[in-house]
């Protein structure tokens, strides 16, 4: 499903510059919501977004959210193929990528 929403702003408040932001922000306000509210899965939340669930869920921590989850092996392969390539990762991943990486 896709869903159009049109929303009034007025002249000034945001420049054209900051426009995409605006709408990454209220996306990813809207994908943070429909997961606290257990509507989506954090899989369903990341394809939202059109991000990995690993980020999703790197996401969820940056914003303070909570999530009750077990990593599966997918989500094993992803954070392997982001150590690999040097992929900037956030605390969380570095420290477990030690763990991964010797399996």
């Amino acid at each position: 499903m896709k869903l159009v929403v049109e929303l009034e702003i007025p002249d000034g408040a945001i420049d054209v510059r900051s426009e995409r932001e605006f709408v990454r922000s209220v996306k990813e306000q809207t994908a943070l919501r429909l997961y606290s509210e257990e509507r989506v899965t954090t899989g369903e939340a990341a394809a939202m977004l059109g991000m990995t669930r690993i980020e999703f869920l790197d996401l969820l921590r940056q914003t303070g959210g909570e999530f009750i989850t077990d990593l599966d092996r997918e989500d094993f392969e992803q954070l392997r193929r982001a150590h690999a390539t040097g992929r900037p990762q956030s605390a969380q991943y570095r420290r477990s990528s030690a763990f991964i990486s010797g399996s």
